[in-house]
């Protein structure tokens, strides 16, 4: 009888155990999302996975894709310029004994709309699935310039700390299920209480009005040596000039090309060649559609000499 009873106790402790290992397995693997807002409308997004040792973590090659992709996604819903700063891309890993914490984390350019003391944004939640495209349903935390405050922010946080610039919500979920919106108002304000303060404004205004006129002074008497280089200045838009690049690197590759040659033979950042093919997409010149983690480029025109 006693062997029994001690069978069923190893029984019951071993099933324990693996229960145990089991929950504590999922426990640990879970992420946070960082977003720290600036003051000229880019963020600092940094996403944290707390894993067991043994977990696997992003490739650098998926990751990179999993953001350009989501960047562009949020430009074509809001129907803002947006970019990621490549050189702001990172993977950092620490791993002890029984855990691993890994930082995802990037700047996205543009990702607010600045107005004049005011920072407004929310409108790339309305891509499809935009957590989902990261890394699922987790927390979120944002933070904001200390010379800011918050004017309004829809849906309401779970947790708001005034003192520290901080919002936060329990799950990414409430901001995909609502219409999202957060204003952001600086509390700075060029104001002039006295005298004294009149007075280095006039002599700012003073030395900027001789600033211009020697300017436009310098600018005659060297206008008819460097018309040319004027004329030629004006007459160049970069924009234009490099979406004619790509228009003619295409129609020399017979109308069709990978995005990546694009970005490779006109010498462009990723970022850059995004955005010259989303203005010229949006214009009607242009198609791209999805081949594995690529894009494949055509142009609506037709090739001259075929």
């Amino acid at each position: 009888m006693s062997n029994h009873r001690l069978t069923v106790c190893l029984t019951i402790c071993t099933l324990l155990l693996l229960f145990l290992t089991i929950y504590t397995a999922q426990c640990q693997n879970y992420f946070e999302y960082r977003v720290q807002i600036r003051s000229d409308g880019s963020a600092v997004w940094t996403i944290t996975q707390f894993s067991s040792a043994n977990a696997t973590v992003e490739t650098w090659d998926v990751f990179q894709q999993k953001i350009f992709d989501l960047v562009d996604s949020a430009a074509n819903v809001t129907h803002r310029e947006m970019a990621v700063d490549e050189n702001s891309l990172q993977i950092n890993t620490t791993v002890s004994s029984e855990s691993k914490t890994t930082e995802y984390s990037f700047v996205w350019q543009n990702f607010s709309i600045v107005q004049g003391n005011k920072l407004s944004f929310g409108d790339v939640f309305q891509v499809n699935n935009f957590f989902g495209q990261l890394y699922g349903d987790a927390a979120l935390q944002l933070s904001y310039p200390s010379d800011f405050s918050v004017k309004s922010v829809s849906p309401a946080p779970y947790e708001r700390q005034d003192s520290a610039d901080l919002l936060r919500w329990s799950r990414t979920q409430d901001l995909v299920i609502n219409r999202v919106s957060i204003v952001l108002t600086s509390n700075s304000q060029s104001t002039f209480g006295n005298g004294s303060d009149w007075q280095q404004y006039a002599i700012i205004v003073a030395v900027s009005a001789v600033g211009v006129i020697l300017s436009l002074l310098g600018f005659y008497t060297f206008k008819r040596r460097k018309i040319n280089a004027a004329s030629t200045t004006l007459a160049e838009s970069p924009l234009v000039s490099e979406e004619d690049k790509v228009i003619k690197l295409l129609k020399s590759s017979r109308g069709s090309m990978r995005q990546s040659e694009i970005t490779e033979q006109c010498r462009f950042s990723k970022a850059k060649t995004s955005q010259l093919l989303a203005v010229l997409e949006k214009r009607g010149s242009i198609t791209r559609y999805k081949n594995g983690r690529d894009k494949i480029v055509t142009l609506k025109e037709r090739v001259k000499g075929e």
